[in-house]
């Protein structure tokens, strides 16, 4: 397998940190005193996990046309992060929304 290239690492990286703040933003709402519902810890949990989400795809797009193995594998793994941080982050917002 040869040497990773650092565009394809730093993608996976800002992947890995969009889909963190997609499973934690929700419970960012709660980051006021004494607990107390604060929704704009909400709100910036979620523009993080979309601006961290973009960065990997923009880095990602940046790519040569012939890749290694190791670099094909790190762009699948994490463009299924990716779809899976934005769609759980929308789902959750329009979920909390909605009332539920």
């Amino acid at each position: 397998m040869g040497k990773l290239k650092y565009g394809g690492i730093a993608a996976f990286v800002f992947s890995i940190i969009g889909f963190i703040f997609s499973m934690m933003f929700q419970s960012m709402a709660y980051l006021g005193a004494d607990g107390t519902l604060t929704m704009e810890w909400y709100w910036i949990g979620a523009i993080l996990s979309y601006i961290c989400s973009i960065i990997a795809i923009v880095l990602m797009s940046f790519r040569r046309k012939n890749l290694s193995t190791g670099e094909k594998i790190l762009h699948l793994i994490s463009t299924i992060i990716i779809i899976l941080s934005l769609l759980w982050t929308t789902f959750i917002i329009i979920a909390w929304q909605s009332g539920f």
